[in-house]
């Protein structure tokens, strides 16, 4: 038997040097490939979230700012109470110039519209009323239920302010006592974060929490009492809060430990601008944009007459910017070149911005402002 035929040939040292070469090339390709995809799908995924974010704003805002204007204007409606023009009516506008807007929103329930028996007090832990029931059925004329239950937010409304406390015990059918929290979840005047003041205080030169509210003030249970504001993060994003009970605490961006239930809670970040537009029933339609100077806060016109225009019912609709960004992209150089176009805003003029690690998407939308002029 010949040997040689069962010897085997081995690989030459060039011929492993390339094989070596081919399969690095072959592995460099496919790890390009997955690293590319993987940058595609967090950019996208980026996108996708902000896309979001911005269905988010405009849900919230928009049904806020419609059932803001459907109620609690009824409760200075002469035929119901009687009363003078009260300084809330669901809309207060937290407007600034270099900084994104933010809005106060509150809805109230019609049925559970009542007004003040006895003089309050602004800390009292009882509020008398006329009723805590529903009204009754209009062709059995039996009574429905309690309209207040444990843990609803009130409103009380006088000419120079509100308040807005929190119901602690649930009132039995028939009750005229509805037993509160002695803090306040909120009232006129107590807004003062570093962006953010409500104003109130300075227009009607009193606090809500300051005076006696009288007799026959209306009362009004409410559905939501919301506050958006924008908050700046330590890495110089900012992000939309809500705030549903201050507690009493003036500024709600304020760090505490331990965290409290007034704190300003976020619900989307990466807000890179937010303004608000107000329009007016007055023919032709009267836009009030959002120019503040210094701490007077002052509007073409006049202050006054712009807050009046709240006051008085005459809001018919409410346009609103909001201008939205990705998170940073670390994987992306600054200085890219490519720029977005960032169109005017509101009172903001438009203006170019670096894309680098970022993306932009805007929106701009206008709410009509339901039944607000009664």
């Amino acid at each position: 038997m010949n040997t040689r035929q069962f010897r085997q040939q081995g690989f030459t040292l060039v011929e492993m040097m390339v094989s070596l070469t081919v399969i690095l090339v072959i592995m460099v390709a496919i790890f390009s490939i997955i690293v590319a995809e993987q940058r595609t799908h967090l950019t996208e995924g980026r996108k996708l979230d902000m896309n979001q974010g911005g269905r988010v704003i405009e849900q919230m805002f928009s049904e806020g700012f419609r059932s803001s204007g459907s109620v609690l204007s009824q409760a200075q409606t002469p035929v119901m109470l009687g009363v003078p023009t009260i300084p809330f009516n669901g809309v207060y506008p937290l407007n600034n110039n270099d900084y994104p807007d933010g809005v106060i929103l509150a809805s109230g329930d019609p049925l559970a519209l009542t007004r003040l028996t006895q003089i309050f007090t602004p800390g009292d832990a009882t509020v008398n009323v006329t009723k805590v029931d529903l009204p009754p059925d209009p062709v059995t004329l039996t009574v429905l239920g309690v309209a207040w239950h444990e843990g609803d937010f009130g409103l009380i409304m006088r000419p120079d302010g509100y308040y807005v406390f929190k119901v602690t015990v649930e009132p039995n059918l028939g009750d005229t006592l509805l037993t509160i929290r002695q803090t306040a979840a909120y009232y006129s005047g107590l807004l003062n974060t570093a962006h953010y003041n409500d104003q109130c205080d300075e227009q009607l030169g009193v606090f809500g929490n300051v005076n006696d509210y009288p007799i026959d003030s209306p009362v009004l249970r409410l559905e939501y009492f919301n506050i958006f504001l924008t908050r700046s993060e330590s890495d110089g994003s900012r992000t939309l809060t809500l705030t549903t009970d201050c507690e009493d605490i003036a500024d709600i961006f304020a760090s505490t430990s331990p965290i409290t239930g007034s704190r300003a809670a976020p619900i989307l970040p990466n807000i890179e601008d937010i303004q608000i537009e107000y329009l007016t029933k007055v023919v032709p339609p009267a836009i009030l944009p959002d120019i503040w100077a210094g701490s007077n806060n002052a509007f073409p016109g006049g202050t006054v007459n712009f807050y009046n225009q709240f006051y008085n019912s005459n809001i018919a609709s409410a346009r609103i910017f909001v201008l939205l960004r990705t998170e940073e992209e670390k994987n992306k150089k600054l200085g890219s070149g490519i720029v977005f176009k960032k169109p005017a805003m509101g009172d903001v003029a438009g203006a170019t911005l670096p894309v680098g690690r970022y993306h932009y998407t805007y929106m701009q939308y206008e709410i009509l402002i339901r039944n607000y002029n009664y």
